[in-house]
């Protein structure tokens, strides 16, 4: 029986065909390309075969127990590791990663050329690293069949000859059944056996061509080059004369830079460097923080200079040297501690009370339609209404307590952390959709181990703004319903003509704010690195 054979298969998308009656069928160890213009239904075939698309009409009989999918785009997860991305097929099917199925892992990375890669990252390597680790992915399994969809579409034509290389070695050696889809002619005809012709929409197989095979003895192609035989240069020009009307120019895309290159080798020769010119590249690296102390003093030294220079009268703008001298005075005998406290409460847990909210209606939303068509409606409603409009009815329904004011922080944080939450729950999904739909983990495992890592930077994106946002929503509390707090205290301080110290309540507003974002980075950069540390295990293992 063959691994994969298909009668009269046809597949229609609403009123529109895509695929018309299709015959075909792959032997063992057979290696089957399928040609066609863009829009054919290759995608849609190859869908079909793996699983991913139902609804198709016809028989279709398939033959293998396991089968793996390379996909035409990126689908490496970039909180992973290499070798975390290569085990990822065990992991999803909550395989133990025993040390026979590390060491085989490794051993796949070293044979498509990646041996001691096993701990970069997506962000780390080439266009070209990245398609092999995906192949490397594909290979772990020991698939019975391999379904390439246009895998080396995106990159540059030197780097898609070596992978087409690779491959016809990989093919040679292993004896893997191989069903590629491309649109590239030569491609097809190096790489494989048999040729299938599609036509354009709707795809139907206009022409077969059977290509003689042509075998070394270690498995590589002929010089190690990208160089049609004889044979394969025959079908190559016969397959362009029969079919010349279907193929249009399209210019290959150069394979994408890496954002870090080699950074780990690249820290390693940092830390060798003697010690002055460590501090040197330091300084050279972060100059604009470094730089922050000095250029306070120049604002603080130019201010003093306009107020003299002006003439600005006290009640207007007080010299800086007394605000700063009221600042200290207020911190040394502790006045400003109470307000600071409450409004950092307030603040703090109004956000993480909005946090909260947020997180469990932006993925309720996110995840199911007719929630977003229900809801969405109220809350851009609500959004439009100003909260000093709405802080006098928490004062009416709530009482001049705490509670008021923590409720107006969560009014004015929930809106934009819930659209930052939302999109970044729906990029996550799109982004790792695939994955899923082909490996089909758990429900939980798909959320915890996939969607939520890839979510990660949007959601405290939209952290970052917001934290700083439920310092506003305190104070427009405490401006309407309370006596203490910082918001109160500018209050405090108008009603006294006390202007310096009005600036010191500002002062320690501005310096909330940014404290609070200071702290969403830092989480931020250290949840990622608890994702971008493999385990111990692991880590061994690949020694």
């Amino acid at each position: 029986m063959p691994v994969l054979l298909a009668k009269n298969l046809s597949f229609s998308f609403g009123e529109t065909e895509i695929l018309s009656q299709l015959s075909f069928s792959i032997e063992k160890g057979e290696f089957v390309s399928f040609i066609g213009p863009s829009g054919c239904g290759k995608t849609t075939l190859l869908n079909i075969l793996s699983g991913l698309q139902r609804g198709w009409r016809g028989e279709l009989s398939i033959d293998a127990e396991r089968i793996s999918l390379v996909f035409q785009h990126d689908t490496l997860l970039e909180w992973k590791n290499v070798l975390e991305n290569v085990l990822l097929p065990f992991q999803l099917k909550q395989v133990p990663l025993s040390e026979s199925i590390t060491s085989r892992a490794i051993e796949v990375l070293d044979s498509v050329g990646l041996k001691g890669y096993e701990y970069y990252y997506p962000h780390q390597l080439s266009g070209g690293m990245k398609k092999r680790v995906e192949i490397a992915r594909a290979l772990i399994t020991e698939p019975d069949l391999l379904i390439l969809d246009e895998p080396f579409s995106a990159l540059d034509i030197i780097t898609r000859e070596r992978l087409n290389l690779l491959v016809k070695q990989l093919h040679s050696t292993r004896k893997t059944t191989i069903l590629l889809v491309t649109h590239s002619v030569e491609e097809a005809c190096f790489l494989s056996d048999r040729i299938y012709v599609l036509s354009p929409l709707p795809g139907r197989i206009l022409d077969i061509k059977q290509i003689e095979k042509h075998l070394f003895g270690d498995g590589k192609p002929m010089n190690g080059l990208f160089v049609l035989t004889e044979a394969q240069q025959e079908v190559n020009s016969a397959i362009r004369r029969e079919v010349q009307f279907l193929w249009e120019t399209e210019t290959e895309r150069p394979a994408p830079e890496p954002s870090v290159s080699l950074s780990t080798k690249a820290t390693k020769a940092k830390s060798l460097l003697p010690t002055g010119k460590r501090v040197f590249q330091y300084i050279k690296t972060h100059w604009s923080t470094l730089l922050l102390p000095l250029e306070g003093v120049i604002l603080f030294f130019s201010l003093e200079f306009l107020k003299h220079a002006l003439n600005i009268p006290d009640l207007i703008f007080p010299a800086p040297r007394a605000i700063l001298k009221k600042l200290l005075e207020t911190l040394a005998n502790g006045t400003i501690l109470p307000d600071l406290e409450l409004t950092v409460t307030e603040s703090l847990l109004g956000f993480w009370i909005a946090f909260a909210l947020s997180m469990i209606v932006g993925f309720g939303i996110a995840k199911f339609k007719f929630l977003s068509r229900l809801l969405m409606p109220y809350f851009i409603g609500a959004n439009t209404i100003p909260s000093v409009a709405l802080a006098p009815f928490l004062v009416l329904w709530f009482g001049f307590g705490i509670l008021p004011r923590i409720v107006t922080s969560v009014i004015v944080i929930f809106f934009p952390l819930l659209i930052n939450i939302i999109a970044a729950f729906r990029h996550s999904e799109e982004r790792v959709q695939c994955l899923i739909r082909f490996y089909k983990p758990g429900k939980l495992q798909s959320l915890f181990g996939m969607e939520f890592p890839a979510a990660l930077p949007g959601i405290f994106s939209g952290v970052k703004i917001s934290i700083t946002l439920s310092v506003i929503g305190a104070v427009v509390g405490e401006f309407v319903s309370g006596h203490e707090g910082l918001g109160a205290l500018v209050n405090r301080a108008k009603a006294n003509f006390d202007i310096e110290m009005m600036f010191v309540a500002l002062i320690w507003l501005i310096t909330l704010g940014l404290v609070y974002y200071g702290i969403a980075s830092l989480s931020y950069y250290w949840i990622r690195k608890r994702l971008l540390t493999p385990p111990p295990r692991l880590r061994k293992l690949s020694r």
